[in-house]
């Protein structure tokens, strides 16, 4: 009888600090989101302004976790089926650390100065944003190697969704640089700024993220062409086409035009359709009853409602109602994108359920706090503790995240047979 690890223990020793310093940016991000908690109470240093803490939370969420946590996941897969030094692996490895770095580099410019220029002796550069442009370059570097050594996953089920969602980490990197471009041609043309801010978010949340979950799940649980009500390349091809047109959802209500509003109704009906088909073909192969990934598909599913409903319902219902967005944006990150990781993690160790849970539980709670904070919470309920109930549900996942962690590194690697 052959054992077959998940890890094997040379790549696992190589690479596993690459997803530690991932969760350790996770913390710092989530921190970071607490601090905000905190100055929205009034406890907040002089020098620190909100909307520059916003700032390193969110960067520091995407470039040290929504980015490099799923490149090593798709790193090790290919690992799994090659081997340590297969053609293509060391240009991903030193691509996330690379990003990892100036991920980091990044997050102290964007707390203290946004994206404004630093000054440098006699010169003033937006460092925040100049490190950003790296983080982006190293994306880059990933997706050279990945194309080196896709061919090992010519066989897994996942492949078609790797390719796309690299495809929208790509696109929505072409967002940013545009915001650069027209910073520089034209400063005064707000609609295109905001237009192309969105558009990478857009193509970031709803592409590169939804995409790259979507063939985390289906490689995990082997959902194969039988489980489909259609076919699968419809479902990516939605999901794909309508991200990006999602865009001027985030966009303020005075600069919307019919045009635009209706190009985000399509997209996100579109992107949404696409979606809710994955959950559909999880749903209908019975793996989702696991006790683990449940809690990932059953997020994942909701977000995937409320973006249709988001497509049908008034505009002025969510508009006028940044807290929902929040919300919504928690939902997918913090809640599907951070589950799922974990239960990645929990499938190939030893760490008991329970400390799952936890994770799950302390989740649930944040999310329950940001929909206070929406329209949608009966006023009747409503008052100022919410604020400190907000400050509460920030820091809960950080704790059972670093519980969590510090178990991680206890507990012996899941063998195989």
């Amino acid at each position: 009888m052959s054992e077959h690890n998940n890890f094997s223990d040379d790549n696992y020793l190589n690479n596993q600090w690459l997803w530690h310093a991932s969760v350790a940016c996770f913390v710092l991000a989530g921190l970071t989101g607490f601090l905000y908690r905190l100055g929205m109470i009034g406890w907040v240093p002089g020098e620190l302004s909100l909307g520059n803490i916003r700032h390193a939370h969110s960067h520091l969420m995407f470039f040290g976790w929504a980015v490099p946590l799923p490149l090593y996941i798709i790193m090790q897969k290919i690992i799994d089926k090659t081997d340590d030094v297969a053609k293509g692996i060391s240009w991903m490895r030193y691509s996330i650390a690379a990003i990892l770095f100036f991920g980091l580099m990044a997050y102290p410019f964007f707390l203290f100065y946004g994206y404004r220029p630093v000054a440098l002796g006699s010169a003033t550069l937006p460092l925040s944003v100049i490190f950003s442009g790296f983080v982006m370059i190293s994306w880059y570097g990933f997706i050279i190697g990945y194309w080196q050594s896709r061919s090992s996953l010519q066989d897994d089920e996942s492949l078609p969704w790797i390719d796309g969602a690299l495809i929208l980490l790509v696109v929505c990197s072409l967002g940013a640089w545009g915001v650069a471009v027209i910073q520089e041609w034209a400063p005064q043309s707000h609609l295109l700024m905001k237009s192309m801010t969105h558009f990478f978010l857009a193509a970031f949340t709803e592409g590169w993220v939804v995409l790259v979950i979507c063939g985390i799940l289906i490689s995990e649980l082997k959902i194969d062409d039988q489980n489909w009500w259609t076919s699968p390349q419809f479902a990516l091809g939605a999901i794909a086409i309508g991200a990006p047109l999602t865009f001027p959802y985030g966009i303020s209500e005075s600069l919307l035009t019919p045009i635009l509003l209706g190009t985000a109704r399509f997209g996100g009906g579109l992107a949404a359709i696409g979606l809710l088909l994955v959950m559909g073909a999880i749903f209908r192969s019975g793996k989702w009853k696991h006790p683990i990934w449940i809690w990932p598909v059953a997020l994942l599913s909701l977000k995937g409602v409320m973006q249709l409903g988001a497509s049908v319902v008034p505009s002025s219902f969510w508009l006028s109602d940044p807290g929902l967005r929040v919300l919504y944006l928690h939902i997918l990150l913090l809640g599907g994108l951070t589950l799922l990781a974990f239960a990645w993690f929990n499938n190939r160790s030893m760490v008991p359920n329970n400390f799952f849970y936890i994770i799950g539980v302390s989740i649930l709670v944040t999310l329950i706090t940001l929909l206070m904070f929406t329209g949608v919470w009966p006023q009747v309920l409503s008052g100022t503790w919410i604020i400190d109930a907000l400050a509460i549900g920030a820091i809960l996942p950080i704790l059972t995240v670093t519980i969590y962690w510090i178990k991680l590194t206890q507990s012996p690697k899941k063998i195989h047979n």
